[in-house]
């Protein structure tokens, strides 16, 4: 009589069913995961492609901005040059009198940087201006910047350049993203906060 336990015919048919099953799962574990990466990568990339789009126009604000500042900077500078009688002014009150006149241009050419820029906010004396800008997806960035004071000295009639060659100053650079489509929840990516 033959031991049924001791037969090993079978043996190799359950190992080759089993490595079988092993290399099936594998093969469906590593589709998956193709397919999650890619995917996830689609989603990285338009995600990269909006920001840089965003951030590309926020720098364009901050030019249009800037050669506002200039253009009224060159106005102003232009009637120190121009002013008849300013030799009896103090140079105290002929700065006083020019920043005075440098603020009121600001204000005049940001009306026409609000034009193009519609939710652009401008305080009362046009120092500080807010705009939020977005490329149209879900990427905003939001800026605050501060126009510095006349970069011009007085010394008698003329206006003389100080050395500090900025116009305007960051105060604030605030970049977020919608976290899902189903919400319209910002999450702050940047707060402009350097730690």
């Amino acid at each position: 009589m033959k031991d049924l336990h001791t037969e090993e015919n079978g043996a190799a048919s359950v190992l080759i069913i089993f490595m079988m099953l092993v290399l099936v799962t594998l093969g469906a574990f590593s589709i998956t995961a193709a397919r999650v990466n890619y995917v996830f990568s689609g989603k990285a990339l338009d995600w990269k492609t909006e920001y840089y789009e965003c951030d590309a126009l926020a720098e364009e604000f901050l030019m249009d901005f800037d050669a506002a500042l200039a253009k009224a900077e060159r106005g102003t500078a232009e009637a120190v040059s121009d002013r008849n009688g300013a030799a009896e002014l103090t140079p105290e009150s002929l700065e006083r009198q020019f920043n005075s006149m440098y603020r009121n241009k600001i204000l005049m050419e940001l009306n026409s940087v609000r034009e193009r820029y519609p939710g652009m906010d401008i305080n009362e004396d046009g120092t500080v201006v807010s705009v939020t800008v977005s490329a149209g997806g879900k990427s905003r960035i939001e800026i605050k910047a501060a126009a510095l004071p006349f970069r011009y000295s007085f010394d008698g009639t003329t206006a003389v350049l100080d050395k500090d060659g900025r116009r305007y100053s960051i105060l604030e650079w605030k970049q977020s993203q919608l976290r899902n489509e189903g919400n319209a929840v910002q999450e702050p990516l940047w707060d402009g906060i350097v730690h």
